[in-house]
Parts: structure tokens; sequence; C-alpha cells
């Protein structure tokens, strides 16, 4: 019998944008300035473990955004090297 394969609604945003966009588009997106600097900020304060929980609730949505940027650009960087 054969198994439906289950895609995630992660999988299929992944699938969207890489169709909506060149992979030197998704390669070249890189976080502000002012993003970077929160994000060093938050991590220096998670390290000191003084995180209030809304600053907890804004790291774990910067760390689940840099590892879908992150699929992303591994997915762009494949298709240009199959192109």
């Amino acid at each position: 019998m054969a198994t439906a394969r289950v895609t995630s609604p992660y999988t299929s945003f992944v699938e969207y944008l890489l169709e909506k966009m060149t992979p030197e588009e998704i390669l070249a997106y890189q976080a502000t300035e002012a993003e970077q600097e929160r994000a060093d900020e938050l991590t220096e304060k998670n390290k000191e473990g003084t995180l209030t929980q809304e600053e907890r609730a804004e790291l774990k949505q910067m760390m689940e955004l840099d590892l879908l940027v992150g699929l992303l650009k591994a997915r762009a960087t494949v298709a240009l090297k199959q192109s």
C-alpha cells in the first residue's frame, strides 16, 4: 500500500517562496543592521539569564526565522548549481 506524503505548511511556504523569488534574490536577503543588533542584544541577555518572557518569545521567533532563511538559502544554492 502506498503511503501518502504529508507536506508541512512550513515546507509548502518554502516551496512557494522558491517559486516566487529567484535564487539570487533569496541569497541576497540579509537582516537589517538594527535587526542584527537586536538579535545580538537578546542573545547576550539570554546568556546572562536576564530575558523577559516577551524577549524570550521575540528571540524564539528570530531563531525560527533564521532557520527558515537558512533553509531557503540552501535550496537556492542547490538551484543555482543545477542550472
